[in-house]
């Protein structure tokens, strides 16, 4: 077991979280839908793909993200970000949703983080989109303790996918290594994925 697989075992593990509440979150307004494409442009998607507003449930609504969208950009997770890079105050976030996608933008002086959820009408069309996000980021390692299955990118991607939703967690935008802690971008985006598959857990 490689030190990055047995990392996030470990955290995962640690991680016996309440529901994060989803209210926090701004819930986006038709002002900010358009900024959602913008945002998730670096996202691996191939053409024709969309990256939608998260549901536990078997559907989601066409015209708003549901609540356990919303977690990804909840006070819990913003508390979770600040923790770990040791800031001063929460970050500030941008929210968008637009074609049925649904993104939280961590504003962060290096960079922007990026969350992302996608609802899929089926457990089958989750794995498929899954497999292909997995297949555009060339090499990745399993995540393990996350989710249904998990895997993360040395670019700063990590990929966890749970019953029909698949979350993103994009550091590619930020430096390598960074910070007063000297924090990885790819260990970042492994612990933000624990914190929130420990909101969804916890909401069940």
């Amino acid at each position: 077991m490689t030190a990055l697989i047995r990392a996030i075992s470990v955290g995962a593990a640690a991680l016996l979280l309440a529901g994060c509440a989803s209210t926090n979150a701004a819930t986006p307004t038709s002002s900010a839908r358009a900024a959602a494409a913008n945002s998730t442009a670096s996202m691996p998607m191939t053409p024709g793909q969309s990256m939608a507003g998260m549901s536990m449930t078997s559907s989601a609504p066409a015209n708003r993200p549901t609540a356990t969208a919303l977690m990804v950009c909840s006070d819990d997770i913003k508390g979770k970000v600040k923790q770990v890079l040791a800031l001063s105050s929460a970050p500030r976030t941008t929210s968008a949703f637009a074609n049925e996608i649904y993104s939280c933008t961590y504003d962060l002086s290096v960079g922007p983080l990026l969350l992302s959820v996608q609802h899929s009408e089926s457990k089958a069309a989750a794995d498929t989109y899954y497999n292909r996000v997995k297949a555009s980021l060339g090499k990745t390692e399993t995540l393990l303790g996350l989710g249904d299955k998990a895997f993360g990118s040395s670019a700063g991607v990590a990929v966890v996918m749970k019953d029909n939703e698949t979350l993103v967690v994009d550091a590619r935008s930020l430096p390598a290594v960074f910070g007063a802690n000297q924090q990885k971008r790819t260990d970042l985006a492994n612990e933000v994925a624990s914190d929130v598959l420990g909101c969804w857990t916890g909401n069940e």
